[in-house]
């Protein structure tokens, strides 16, 4: 393990009896990179112009979800205004974000721990809307390449196929990479959240600046710092959900 990785951990758990969260492993605020953007989408729904524009918040939504579409995202939060969006995703979730300006688009910016991100996803997870449902339904549809190996993780610490588990995972600048797993077992909805930050040096970004505008190679470059800790910080929040 990286020794100057720090990592957070947090679980939730959803059925009828409610949503609920718990942290399994504290660590300080961080910017979210591109793991919130279901929930940034999900309450971008619930505002205008999406609001009554379905069609064009999907073609939005799809996109950002799936293959992490920053530009999608960009426009989502051009069109609802930080303002709404962020009073949306408190009202929905309970959660209070703000947005930390410099180096990144301001949506990618948000400073979150993985408690808040816990609490937050397990709302989105009880939601039964047409657009949480959706989402769900997006994050599922990740590309391995984009997980991080959690999705198989998951799958093997529950018994479940793939297609039961949803993913999102954010990475950003050779010093950050987070995931957030929402699993469905049977009637109940097990979730897992890893926050990852390493000190930012002239190595990470000149790893960067190599890998700059081949995502694949970027996505290597984060699995080589903090992939283990993801797959293990998901495999005991995994095991903490399942106990709530």
């Amino acid at each position: 393990m990286n020794a100057a990785l720090t990592v957070g951990v947090a679980a939730f758990a959803v059925d009828v009896a409610g949503a609920r969260s718990s942290e399994v492993q504290p660590a300080p605020r961080v910017r979210a990179a591109s793991v919130t953007k279901p929930l940034l989408f999900w309450a971008g729904a619930t505002a205008e112009p999406f609001a009554t524009g379905r069609a064009e918040w999907e073609a939005l939504a799809r996109p950002a979800v799936t293959v992490s579409d920053n530009e999608a995202t960009a426009e989502l939060w051009a069109r609802v205004g930080e303002g709404r969006l962020l009073a949306a995703v408190h009202a929905l979730s309970g959660v209070a974000w703000t947005a930390e300006r410099g180096g990144e688009h301001e949506s990618l910016c948000l400073l979150v721990t993985a408690k808040e991100l816990a609490a937050a996803y397990a709302s989105f997870a009880f939601d039964v809307s047409d657009a949480a449902q959706q989402l769900r339904n997006w994050m599922r549809a990740v590309p391995p390449e984009q997980t991080f190996g959690v999705r198989a993780v998951a799958g093997a610490a529950l018994g479940i196929p793939a297609i039961s588990i949803g993913v999102k995972c954010g990475w950003f600048g050779g010093e950050r990479a987070h995931a957030v797993v929402i699993a469905d077992v049977g009637a109940r909805s097990l979730g897992a959240v890893v926050t990852t930050s390493r000190p930012w040096d002239d190595s990470s970004r000149h790893a960067c600046e190599l890998a700059a505008g081949d995502n694949r190679r970027l996505i290597a470059l984060h699995e080589s710092f903090a992939g283990s800790s993801i797959r293990l910080g998901v495999r005991r929040a995994i095991e903490v959900a399942a106990s709530l």
